[in-house]
């Protein structure tokens, strides 16, 4: 079933409670007795019912659409106080209570001959309580109040029923308009940070060339792998954590290389991958950080990497001493703010980020919850 089938079976289910309701009232809340259906089909009623029917769905597709949303009060104020002005003196239900009062005195029946020693049958004629045959009388200056009520009611529950149909449109909107602007910020920030990594590891080929390292032709082999990485699989949102721990496997092994034996490197990796995916290079900025500002020519130095996967959360914890570079090292590169915004972007309210500096030493600690499975 659509959405437009269940909308109409809505309308009805509503329309058939209020005709229920309606009938209930008029029959005294006996709607066991046998006039209610000939009382509920008759003219009187069915005109009430379109009445109503009229003046709601008149302010749902004209009204609201046509002059309250689009500010033209003074036509919409106009228009509702014709309405009102309309069901004031039509007195809808008012009518409809005249006839069913009608109906019951013609059903009773007046007393038997016997029983009351009345005329002959032609001279028969049963009228009602002068306070009865009064009553017309005073109608005209009587204030319908049940149809006034039920013309309010009609015109606060259409118009709540499309004032919100449009909060729900515009919130929609936003929506779509934060996620456009969400997505176009997220396909900057990877095309930037994809040329900037690569930029860096092929520094680090470069060092192993010029240096004439035996260990520069594997580190080649490893600098394909994480180009093919990068260039290929980095453009989706999200990867397959093995994918991502694997480019860290090759970028430390290429660091390892490249930093000798000043640097003393503690890398561990534990839990189950499974199906958990992470977004791509996120991890990887925080690793390739500990080894830029991590790394001396003639200090020595100690990095920690742990990286754990439990369940559907992924953990990082990352360590290094820092190094003041020179100013021509120091380049401001879009490496951590570049992350960090992404992390906003695609774990809003799913992530924890902890980076401090204690004692000369680098912290990061990264937590990931719920993460892609």
């Amino acid at each position: 079933m659509n959405k437009r089938s269940i909308k109409i079976s809505i309308h009805i289910l509503c329309w058939l409670f209020f005709i229920c309701l309606v009938a209930a009232f008029l029959q005294n809340g006996n709607m066991n007795d046998q006039n209610w259906p000939q009382m509920v089909f008759s003219l009187p009623f069915l005109l009430f019912i379109c009445f109503y029917a009229f003046i709601f769905y008149a302010n749902v597709y004209v009204l609201i659409p046509q002059f309250f949303l689009k500010k033209n009060y003074l036509a919409f104020g106009i228009l509702a106080a014709g309405l009102f002005l309309l069901t004031f003196y039509v007195k809808p239900f008012e009518q409809v209570m005249q006839q069913t009062r009608s109906n019951a005195m013609r059903d009773q029946r007046p007393p038997s001959i016997e029983q009351r020693n009345m005329p002959p049958p032609e001279r028969l004629h049963w009228n009602p309580p002068p306070e009865q045959r009064a009553m017309p009388q005073k109608q005209g200056q009587r204030i319908d109040i049940i149809s006034l009520i039920l013309f309010f009611m009609a015109i606060t529950g259409s118009s709540m029923i499309v004032l919100s149909k449009q909060w729900r449109i515009a919130e929609k909107n936003k929506a779509l308009a934060e996620a456009q602007k969400a997505n176009a910020e997220l396909a900057f920030l990877k095309a930037q940070i994809s040329p900037h990594f690569l930029f860096n590891v092929l520094n680090n080929i470069y060092a192993l060339v010029i240096t004439k390292n035996e260990d520069a032709a594997s580190g080649i082999l490893r600098l394909s792998n994480i180009m093919r990485y990068v260039t290929d699989d980095a453009r989706e949102n999200y990867v397959p954590i093995e994918k991502e721990i694997a480019c860290i496997n090759d970028f430390i092994a290429l660091q390892k290389l490249r930093s000798g034996k000043n640097a003393r490197v503690n890398y561990t990796v534990s839990g189950a991958y499974g199906n958990v995916t992470v977004a791509p290079l996120v991890l990887m900025a925080f690793v390739e950080n500990t080894f830029k500002h991590g790394i001396s020519n003639n200090l020595p130095s100690e990095i920690n990497i742990d990286i754990s996967v439990n369940g559907s959360s992924i953990h990082l914890k990352t360590e290094n001493t820092v190094f003041k570079k020179k100013p021509s090292e120091d380049r401001n590169g879009v490496g951590l703010q570049n992350v960090v915004q992404r992390l906003e972007l695609l774990y809003p309210g799913k992530h924890q980020l902890h980076i401090n500096t204690e004692n000369n030493i680098f912290k990061v600690a990264l937590i990931l919850q719920n993460a892609k499975v």
